[in-house]
């Protein structure tokens, strides 16, 4: 009894962990790495998003501690409207921005490019309008994923 008991426990606890959200955004596309970055780059600027810092991982690494990693290119992507909302709303905000999109080399002519879903990334901010805010830009990040 107590057996089916924590099978019974067991089970639904991953049930509830499997459901929720991830703080993050992915899909794999057919395309080239420079491509999917010049793609990525015009769609996040459709939904309103600048490019305020790049990050070439894999090059920066290489030059730094000699690592050896396939290309991986970190965009900072500012959506300047929102941006002044949130730190109206809140003020120390601006230690999550800019939101942050990954681009990342598969092979040849596949790429992943993975956003960031602020609405799971930034719980941990207790403050309303600010999760507001995190909804409104997590649809805009999910819009300019889709739009690659």
């Amino acid at each position: 009894m107590k057996t089916t008991a924590l099978l019974f426990v067991f089970m639904m606890f991953t049930t509830l962990a499997g459901a929720q959200e991830k703080y993050y955004f992915s899909k794999t596309f057919d395309l080239s790495f420079e491509e999917a970055t010049t793609k990525v780059k015009a769609s996040l600027k459709e939904q309103g998003f600048g490019i305020v810092a790049e990050s070439n991982m894999d090059k920066m690494l290489k030059e730094k501690i000699g690592a050896d990693l396939l290309p991986y290119r970190v965009l900072g992507a500012c959506n300047p409207k929102i941006a002044h909302k949130a730190l109206l709303a809140e003020e120390n905000i601006a230690i999550f921005l800019p939101c942050k999109v990954i681009i990342k080399f598969i092979t040849e002519t596949k790429t992943e490019i993975v956003v960031v879903n602020p609405a799971v990334a930034m719980q941990a901010v207790k403050n309303k309008k600010a999760q507001e805010l995190f909804k409104e830009v997590s649809v805009l990040m999910k819009k300019a994923l889709d739009g690659v």
